[in-house]
């Protein structure tokens, strides 16, 4: 058995990882594809947006200068301007003249306000109106949301609802966009068992950490969830052998500690190259990182909060440099109520709760220990890292917490 006798600091192991952390390539889909998608390509509008003078209100569309002066008890006259055979979008609104338009609608050439419909009263071709409009009133004007050329979307970024509506929106039907890895999970250990088949009944402990890691890995990259082996060493090198043969990179939990039955450190040096073993983090000490086939393995911890830990600490960077992820909105800073202790020589995983109060965001600590108490990870909003230069983080201290998504 391979022990760690010493631990890697964070920073250290972090260093090694995003080391072997090979940019996956890129693709071109269909924009309606591309929610949680890492966008590959700057997109700049190649249009205005919108592409004219546009109505934003149901109303009649007039020369606002035309309507200075009503009042309810002193309305302004206006006659609807004849088409004469023309069509809406190239009549001229003369002068006191007026055309009914309604919301996204061209605004008719010489027109330059909207008069809302409750200040209007119209009779026959007559618009009487009780209140007046400044010129560019109730108008979304040519490129008021973006102009031709402007970059809307930069390269990394994470693309969401909003900028998927963006994209319809400058007709951007195809987008450049990273290419997901597909990364294999499994959990060992003899005292696991599935959730959705173990009985209530049963002395066994539902497997959490698969799922938790096929949950977490989504957001960026494919997950394939394998399973659960149990602690034998020749079955858990043929599981990680056949793994690395369908998959791109591999999380395991449990068997990651010194146990007799700990097997993972083992079985990855055996198969390739084990970089590091033990951690200075807490929760999370007994993670470690290999290559196999020039395929990356992290071994991860068997208790959930570590697990979630090691992910969080290490994983992720991982993900979001092979994903080319540039931007991180999970991020906010927050003022400590209480002081939160620690230890030199190691970094912290601390859970917090948020509070908001007058405009600030206070981070509370979730006084709980253990790797395994779940619950701890449920109440908390985010997390803190404390680095493992510091003792602690003293009460009023300005944090930045990573907020759960």
């Amino acid at each position: 058995m391979k022990l760690f006798r010493t631990l890697i600091s964070w920073d250290n192991a972090l260093k090694t990882v995003l080391a072997h952390a090979k940019q996956t390539g890129k693709e071109t889909i269909h924009f309606d594809e591309s929610v949680d998608r890492i966008l590959a390509e700057d997109i700049r509008s190649p249009i205005d947006s919108p592409p004219f003078d546009r109505a934003a209100m149901d109303g009649y569309a007039i020369k606002g200068q035309n309507s200075f002066g009503a009042t309810p008890n002193n309305t302004v006259l206006l006659k609807r301007t004849e088409l004469a055979g023309e069509s809406e979008k190239d009549v001229e609104i003369c002068e006191g003249g007026y055309l009914p338009i309604q919301t996204g609608q061209s605004m008719p050439k010489g027109s330059n306000a909207v008069v809302m419909l409750e200040y209007t009263k119209e009779i026959a071709t007559k618009l009487e109106i009780y209140k007046p409009v400044t010129p560019g009133k109730n108008v979304s004007l040519k490129g008021e949301d973006v102009k031709k050329g402007e970059r809307v979307l930069q390269e990394g970024k994470v693309l969401r609802a909003h900028d998927l509506g963006m994209l319809a929106a400058l007709v951007k039907t195809r987008v450049k966009v990273y290419k997901r890895m597909k990364v294999g999970i499994f959990s060992t250990g003899d005292e696991l068992s599935d959730p959705k088949n173990l009985a209530e009944t049963e002395k066994k402990i539902a497997d959490v950490n698969s799922y938790v890691l096929e949950a977490l890995v989504k957001k960026i990259a494919n997950p394939y969830r394998i399973g659960i082996f149990k602690d034998d060493y020749e079955k858990i090198k043929n599981a990680i052998t056949t793994s690395l043969t369908l998959c791109d990179a591999l999380l395991i939990s449990g068997g990651s500690s010194v146990g007799k039955k700990d097997f993972i450190a083992d079985a990855v040096g055996d198969l390739g190259e084990l970089l590091f073993h033990g951690v200075a983090i807490r929760p999370g000490e007994p993670t470690g990182f290999g290559i196999i086939n020039n395929k990356p393995v992290f071994v991860l911890p068997g208790y959930p909060v570590a697990t979630i830990s090691a992910f969080e600490m290490l994983v992720r960077p991982f993900l979001y440099a092979t994903h080319g992820v540039k931007e991180d909105s999970r991020k906010l800073f927050a003022v400590t109520r209480k002081k939160i202790p620690s230890a030199v020589g190691r970094s912290d995983f601390v859970r917090v709760k948020l509070v908001c109060s007058e405009d600030e965001f206070y981070a509370d600590p979730i006084r709980v220990s253990g790797s395994g108490i779940l619950s701890s990870m449920t109440k908390s909003d985010g997390f803190v890292i404390i680095a493992e230069n510091r003792e602690g983080m003293e009460e009023g201290e300005k944090v930045e917490v990573n907020v759960w998504v």
